[in-house]
């Protein structure tokens, strides 16, 4: 229960919906949509020339309107030794994970193979990282 009665409540959220929507309807003296005219560059709004501040900020021009990015290389046309090296590197350990789940009497030879596939596929892939380093590099690529 409520100290408050429903009509009193009614009365004040009345008067709140009533304030914010003068609020809204008044234009801010601060917002730059209330001068007709933004001051100059470097002028100020009281002439007094000094540096404009960060609400005078005007948006460039756009340079680029005629700009048509390139078509994207189809997918897959990657290297094929480096997509079979991701499906050994990534596929093994998921093959080993389900037949531990499903099938657990797999011949050794299944898993041994899955085993060596795996170890095939990442050392492929790490032999393929770049093995000079530039210490000042920061590792970006463009």
């Amino acid at each position: 229960m409520s100290d408050r009665e429903p009509s009193q409540d009614d009365a004040v959220w009345q008067d709140l919906v009533a304030r914010l929507e003068s609020a809204e309807s008044a234009p801010d003296p601060q917002s730059p949509a209330a001068d007709p005219q933004p001051p100059a560059a470097g002028e100020t709004q009281s002439g007094t020339g000094t540096p404009a501040g960060p609400r005078d900020y005007s948006e460039p021009a756009d340079d680029d309107e005629g700009f048509v990015p390139p078509e994207p290389a189809p997918l897959g046309t990657g290297d094929p030794l480096v997509v079979l090296a991701w499906c050994g590197a990534a596929g093994a350990p998921l093959a080993l994970l389900l037949m531990a789940m499903f099938w657990r009497s797999a011949p050794f030879a299944v898993i041994a193979g899955l085993v060596v596939l795996f170890i095939a596929g990442a050392s492929y892939l790490v032999s393929r990282l770049p093995g000079d380093r530039d210490h000042g590099d920061d590792g970006a690529r463009v």
